[in-house]
């Protein structure tokens, strides 16, 4: 329970913490809002027999239409946050009285680590739910809620993958220990190598397959996202969550073995 205290102290004590996971929030439901608004827009009125009747809501009837900024952004600014948090205290030397306190060491990667991904999965529920509910409220589009349908599944899903996802960059921070570098190559990875690696020649769709963020967004998204993934939806996220695992495990092992 004191490490826990201490590593709560050590993030709210960091205004970095309170600007990524306000702007993860405020950017998720920012552009709901801006979608809500244009799906009130493509909402048309047509003229039957002399009475005007209000069209059906236009193109996005689907939930997910109203995340698309808590994929874009509320995420990987969550994600961000994690990495920031993991590696400032490589950048101002607090590891090392917390390894003096604790010398075992693992203890504090892995509550540092529950709790970053406890955060992740809390701010993105907040960003569904407030993002879904703004955005059906200036659309008028019932089917876009929270609590009922596919707006609760991907509510879960989403929390479930932002929580997965942080595991995996706490993982990548332990192993490169800078922020910079750590961040650059998740980018780089995420939005870039898991999109040209089906551009190879003869192996490019099946590397493609196997890439883990997008086997999580296929878990989340369904055959939207499926691109060259051959299994299903819930092998998909065992595999997400095998790598995710992986990068940490690794980073832990770097960590216990490595200086402060």
């Amino acid at each position: 329970m004191t490490l826990l205290r201490s590593e709560w102290i050590k993030l709210t004590s960091t205004k970095s913490a309170y600007w990524l996971y306000g702007l993860a929030i405020v950017l998720g439901v920012g552009l709901a809002a801006l979608i809500g608004q244009f799906e009130q827009a493509a909402t048309g009125t047509t003229a039957t027999n002399g009475e005007v009747a209000v069209d059906a809501p236009g193109g996005g009837s689907d939930p997910l239409f109203a995340l698309i900024g808590v994929g874009a952004f509320t995420l990987f600014l969550s994600w961000i946050a994690a990495i920031v948090a993991v590696t400032g205290e490589y950048r101002y030397h607090t590891l090392k009285a917390t390894f003096l306190a604790v010398p075992k060491r693992w203890p504090v990667v892995a509550v540092k680590t529950a709790l970053l991904a406890v955060l992740s999965a809390a701010v993105t529920a907040v960003s569904v739910i407030l993002a879904l509910l703004v955005a059906g409220a200036l659309s008028g589009n019932e089917s876009w809620t929270p609590f009922s349908g596919d707006g609760l599944t991907f509510l879960w899903r989403l929390t479930v993958q932002a929580a997965l996802g942080t595991v995996a960059v706490i993982g990548l921070a332990y192993i490169m220990r800078n922020a910079a570098g750590t961040i650059s190559l998740f980018l780089v990875w995420t939005l870039a190598l898991e999109g040209l690696v089906g551009l190879i020649p003869r192996i490019g769709d099946t590397l493609a397959g196997w890439m883990p963020f997008a086997n999580a967004d296929y878990w989340v998204q369904g055959d939207f996202a499926k691109g060259s993934i051959t299994w299903g939806p819930g092998t998909a996220l065992l595999w997400f969550a095998v790598v995710c695992v992986a990068l940490w495990a690794i980073g832990l092992v770097l960590t216990l073995r490595r200086d402060a």
